[in-house]
């Protein structure tokens, strides 16, 4: 997968949980994180395309499917930071496999 560089004030990743339709769905335009998506979970429901290149991801999944409980993981939505990362406010490029 060809990731669009996002800039990290622009990243972002969204957990919705409809109690009514009994969903939970998992957004993220974060490189990082919908790469750990798509090695644990699978292949995302839905990939979000700009010029070419993915912009985000959405998993959506039935609150009683069996892989659901995987989207609750620290590990594997936020990762880990860098302290001294986590305060620098400058443009951070990633890397484009």
């Amino acid at each position: 997968m060809k990731w669009e560089i996002v800039p990290r004030d622009e990243q972002e990743t969204l957990i919705n949980v409809d109690y009514c339709e009994k969903k939970i769905t998992i957004y993220t335009s974060r490189k990082a994180t919908g790469e750990r998506l798509f090695k644990k979970i699978g292949e995302p429901t839905k990939t979000d395309y700009h010029n070419g290149l993915i912009s985000g991801v959405t998993y959506v999944r039935n609150l009683f499917d069996k892989d659901v409980a995987k989207f609750f993981s620290k590990g594997l939505i936020i990762g880990s930071f860098r302290e001294n990362n986590s305060k620098n406010d400058k443009l951070v490029t990633e890397d484009i496999n």
